[in-house]
């Protein structure tokens, strides 16, 4: 004898079997991923909208999208400056610069990453300075510690360096 509930698993069976296909079909039929210059655009969009957090997600999504698409790198690495996320920025700032190492803005928002790094170990009264105003502070007031000196020169030497790219690109640098 045949069940009641036959037919209907039939059904079922049958919806599954065009669902699949029909996954399976719809990359051939255009609808395809978003490029990385379109989640990055949306980004900017969603920046300017005040809406960092999802702004950051469309770039790390344009990044993982096309690692050899830069602007998603130097986004992000905005954002995280402005988070004070030093550490994250700087690494999003390598990648970008490996992809366009002329890059003069590219040179000073990594410089400005680096700055930030010191800023942080040299207290509040070192909160509003940059490049050369930055290391004649840092040369006046020093840290305490010998670790953390020696940290802060070797920020203040890769952001001098930095800036010194910046400047050979033909941006004013602090």
């Amino acid at each position: 004898m045949i069940s009641p509930m036959a037919p209907l698993r039939h059904r079922r069976f049958t919806h599954l079997v065009i669902l699949v296909v029909a996954c399976s079909l719809l990359p051939v039929s255009g609808c395809k991923e978003r490029s990385a210059f379109e989640l990055t655009n949306e980004g900017l969009l969603l920046v300017r909208g005040g809406h960092q957090a999802r702004a950051l997600r469309r770039f790390e999504r344009a990044i993982k999208v096309d690692p050899a698409y830069p602007y998603g790198y130097y986004y992000a690495a905005g954002i995280y400056n402005g988070r004070r996320q030093w550490e994250r920025a700087e690494a999003y700032l390598h990648r970008f610069l490996r992809l366009r190492p002329d890059d003069a803005n590219g040179w000073y928002t990594l410089a400005f990453c680096l700055d930030g790094q010191a800023r942080d170990l040299l207290g509040g009264a070192a909160t509003d300075l940059h490049g050369r105003g930055l290391r004649i502070f840092a040369t006046a007031h020093p840290p305490a510690g010998a670790a953390d000196r020696e940290r802060l020169d070797g920020l203040l030497a890769r952001a001098k360096a930095a800036y010194d790219r910046a400047a050979a690109g033909g941006l004013p640098v602090p």
